[in-house]
């Protein structure tokens, strides 16, 4: 008699894999691009900016103002929220972060391009069935909200990080 789990839809497949397929992608990416001397001081900023920053978020618009919220979790279900979502944005701010211009006027389109790519991910998450919001939340608070911790994220590198005092021309 065949066994249940063999018979999941793809919709279900997709949703149970996203996360982790994404995390592996971008973690692969942070260890083709982001040189051995230097991933130490990527993989602080990027826990503290991303995953520490998730968690804040989540914590704040999920628990505290309840305009977004995790579903269909599965086994990454911890403390209200996807577990592998921290380490997510671990590694996205990782890579944020390495590609960060070092000139200003390159900086402003590039942290206004990574809000509108979180904001895309946001959607792709949303019609993947893991999160959902109240129809006000996207897209312009969101974008906002986004475009916020990018300026944050890049403003904290650049002020605090001798990797950012580098120049790459």
């Amino acid at each position: 008699m065949p066994m249940k789990w063999r018979y999941r839809s793809m919709d279900e497949i997709i949703t149970l894999l996203f996360y982790p397929v994404f995390l592996v992608i971008t973690f692969c990416l942070t260890l083709i691009f982001i040189p051995k001397n230097k991933y130490k001081e990527y993989f602080i900023y990027g826990i503290l900016i991303g995953g520490l920053g998730d968690i804040i978020a989540v914590g704040l618009f999920q628990n505290i103002l309840g305009v977004m919220w995790f579903k269909n979790l599965s086994i990454f279900y911890v403390l209200k929220m996807m577990a592998l979502s921290p380490l997510c944005w671990t590694v996205t701010v990782m890579i944020f972060l390495y590609f960060l211009p070092a000139k200003k006027s390159f900086r402003y389109p590039y942290i206004l391009t990574w809000a509108s790519i979180s904001l895309g991910y946001g959607y792709i998450v949303h019609n993947v069935g893991l999160y959902d919001f109240v129809n006000w939340f996207y897209p312009i608070p969101a974008y906002l909200i986004f475009l916020c911790w990018w300026g944050f994220a890049s403003w904290l590198f650049r002020r605090t990080s001798p990797l950012a005092k580098e120049e790459y021309y």
